[in-house]
């Protein structure tokens, strides 16, 4: 009865296709903001300033960026009023139309004028081309289906370095892509096609009997257009194509071949097919470890943190500036009324005054900016923070280098940056070697015996030239080892048999790891 009261309840907890399609992981929910953070942290730019990562304050919204001033006079040409007009620089007549709470604040133009440092993109290039220095080796059938899917492997043009190269910089950047291996109908073998994980919405992994971890359905977004969402919703059974309509006034061009379901007020048209291979051809590629299932770590989640205090301080800069490097001029009651409360602080302007009375001035004013004692505070403190990302991100910088006493010290620092991109070299070649093993499901053959993946284990040339130097003493070694034992009988399991065994496998390792040119 217990037994039976559990899986009542599990099946009431799990979620019903529509349910699982417009859902969202629990998890999904508490990384998307990380994820779009360490996205647009790697981007700068103009993503950057959309972000909105500024504090805003309420006199940078009572402030206006720029103001034209406009007057009436009468018939002689005297002034008989004056207005104030702030002015709003927009792309289109609808964003005119529309308006914005910021536009025409201080606020924006402190989003437009702040510049951002896009150190997230500096550390993510400088560790993919560290990866990527020398292009992984790969042994592989030299087939025709083989040879196309290795130039063009996602059918955007890229081919297997380049696809492989963008997995790894956008999992250093989120901490883990998602990597498909699907078939389309018009083609002679599958594609792959890399997700961001802010297009994965949604996931299921289960346990199996003995252990073993498989998932079992996964959702994920194709791409977002006016008026609909296109969504792969993939089990084991099958692979659907779900367009989710959004905006039921646009006309949206559906193909044949589905059918429309509404479900809460929502349209959704649903086109299925049989999944051929059991299996989801899917699967998470982390950057180095992963802390949840879905979920990756990365560096980048702290360093985007780091930047964007940079980028704070640097807001904190061009507000002091702006309000402090220019003064206000205080006046008495009686001095404002001669000028109708019209009265500036910038050269040139004109204030009318009362006459002295006895040789003494009988008005007040004066001109008073705030102090900028906080602007060297704040240099420090960027340059404190700069430093401190340098230190996350294992990237030495010139002051190390300068401080440094000994080469021993700059090559234990590098050590752990080396440590790092060996961490990303293994996931990568696991994930693709996964990938191939689904590529040649799809081909309704066995995976080759012999295919191979390599990527690059030394990231200097210090270290290429020990290995070359090693390479040349095991071929000196094999060399008289060949002249010593050759034509002597060897049992399997004899020493002289583990030896020779032994120094080939060395002498193919620091082959692979050495090669330098792309057999692609």
């Amino acid at each position: 009865m217990f037994v039976d009261n559990i899986w009542s309840y599990i099946l009431a907890k799990k979620l019903s296709y529509y349910d699982f399609l417009t859902g969202s992981h629990e998890l999904y929910q508490r990384y998307y903001e990380d994820w779009n953070l360490a996205l647009k942290s790697y981007y700068g730019g103009v993503e950057y300033r959309r972000g909105k990562y500024l504090k805003c304050y309420d006199i940078d919204q009572s402030t206006p960026s720029e103001v034209i001033t406009t007057y009436d006079v009468d018939a002689n040409g005297v002034q008989t009023g004056s207005y104030s007009t702030m002015v709003e620089r927009v792309g289109s007549k609808t964003e005119s139309e529309s308006g914005s709470s910021y536009l025409s604040s201080f606020y924006e133009e402190k989003l437009r004028n702040v510049p951002v440092f896009p150190y997230t993109r500096l550390y993510v290039s400088e560790y993919n081309s560290i990866l990527f220095r020398n292009p992984p080796h790969r042994e592989m059938p030299d087939t025709p289906d083989v040879l196309a899917f290795s130039q063009d492997c996602d059918g955007e043009g890229n081919s297997l370095n380049e696809f492989w190269s963008q997995v790894d910089t956008f999992s250093t950047v989120c901490g883990v892509v998602w990597v498909s291996c699907i078939k389309p109908a018009e083609k002679n073998y599958a594609l792959l096609r890399m997700y961001k994980p802010q297009d994965v919405t949604n996931w299921e992994y289960s346990y199996t009997t003995s252990g073993e971890l498989v998932l079992n359905r996964i959702v994920l977004r194709v791409s977002t257009n006016p008026g609909v969402d296109i969504y792969h919703y993939i089990t084991k059974e099958t692979i659907d194509t779900v367009f989710v309509i959004t905006d039921d006034e646009v006309d949206v061009v559906l193909p044949d071949g589905g059918i429309m379901y509404s479900e809460d007020e929502l349209n959704y048209y649903r086109i299925s097919q049989p999944n051929e291979l059991g299996y989801i051809p899917v699967r998470p590629v982390y950057q180095s470890s992963k802390i949840y299932n879905g979920i990756g770590h990365t560096p980048i989640f702290d360093i985007a943190q780091i930047q964007r205090s940079v980028y704070g301080d640097m807001g904190e800069i061009y507000s002091a500036v702006s309000y402090g490097s220019h003064p206000v001029n205080i006046v008495d009651e009686q001095t404002a009324q001669l000028n109708n409360g019209a009265i500036g602080a910038e050269p040139g302007t004109v204030i009318r005054v009362a006459s002295s009375l006895n040789g003494q001035t009988n008005h007040v004013y004066e001109f008073v900016a705030p102090p900028l004692d906080s602007l060297q505070q704040l240099r420090e403190l960027i340059d404190q923070k700069i430093e401190k990302m340098n230190q996350v991100a294992m990237v030495r910088s010139d002051e190390l280098i300068r401080a440094s006493r000994s080469g021993v010290q700059i090559e234990q620092y590098d050590s752990k940056l080396e440590a790092f991109i060996r961490k990303k070299a293994t996931s990568l070649e696991n994930a693709e070697f996964q990938l191939w093993e689904m590529w040649y499901d799809w081909q309704n053959k066995p995976i080759p015996t012999d295919l191979t993946i390599s990527y690059n284990r030394q990231y200097n040339k210090k270290g290429l030239e020990e290995e070359i130097a090693e390479l040349t003493n095991l071929m000196a070694l094999y060399d008289a080892y060949k002249a010593r034992f050759e034509g002597v009988p060897m049992e399997e399991e004899s020493l002289e048999h583990e030896l020779h065994m032994a120094l080939e496998a060395r002498i193919k390792a620091l082959v692979n790891n050495s090669y330098t040119e792309n057999s692609l």
